[in-house]
């Protein structure tokens, strides 16, 4: 199941969830106990949106959250920029199929049953739609705030001990990698470009 809930009641709820103005030069954020860059081995774009998915519940299930909470860091909404791109175009419908609209710009409470097919979705929408915002996610219990880049990579802050304890274990029992360097780096192509990734100008 997909809830909404209102921005306005979200920001209520969770005041330190990561947010930022238009400008980018005023951040909220929660204090961290350590932050990690993680990654997936995966041929192409396409098999690594279902891997992602798959990987992340797995990795989920072991802060025993029912859910994840997904917000933008800006009011711009979910559904603001269109895409033709076939895997893109598919995204949107599945949001649009679970009643977010065009102006709903709040969080998505996604429970972990759920959470595979949306992380499909989530991928492409972060990967091309360039004029959207950061995306970050957390767990009802707010021990983590995450977020995927659009190199497909998990950015992940670990908010106290227990919870990073808790993260060394569980990553050994999904496919995630560390990722070396902590440099995000585009890997489905050789030039470097994403394809399809489109801006609203």
């Amino acid at each position: 199941m997909i809830k909404k809930i209102s921005r306005k009641q979200f920001l209520s709820d969770f005041p330190e969830f990561p947010q930022t103005n238009y400008w980018g030069d005023e951040l909220t954020h929660p204090e961290v106990y350590d932050n990690y860059i993680i990654t997936l081995q995966s041929k192409s774009a396409k098999g690594h949106a279902k891997l992602l998915g798959i990987e992340l519940t797995k990795l989920i299930t072991s802060f025993k959250t029912e859910a994840l909470l997904f917000l933008g860091e800006t009011k711009t909404p979910w559904l603001y920029q269109s895409n033709d791109y076939k895997p893109v175009k598919e995204s949107l419908e599945y949001l649009s199929a679970n009643k977010v609209s065009k102006s709903f710009n709040g969080a998505l409470k996604v429970d972990l049953n759920d959470l595979p097919e949306f992380m499909k979705h989530f991928f492409w929408l972060v990967r091309c739609n360039a004029s959207l915002p950061y995306f970050n996610f957390s767990d009802v219990g707010f021990n983590i705030v995450g977020s995927i880049c659009q190199y497909g990579n998990l950015h992940l802050s670990i908010l106290n001990e227990e919870t990073d304890k808790v993260f060394e274990n569980a990553i050994l029992h999904t496919k995630f990698e560390m990722l070396d360097g902590n440099n995000c780096y585009e890997p489905f192509s050789k030039s470097g470009a994403i394809s399809n990734r489109q801006i609203v100008v």
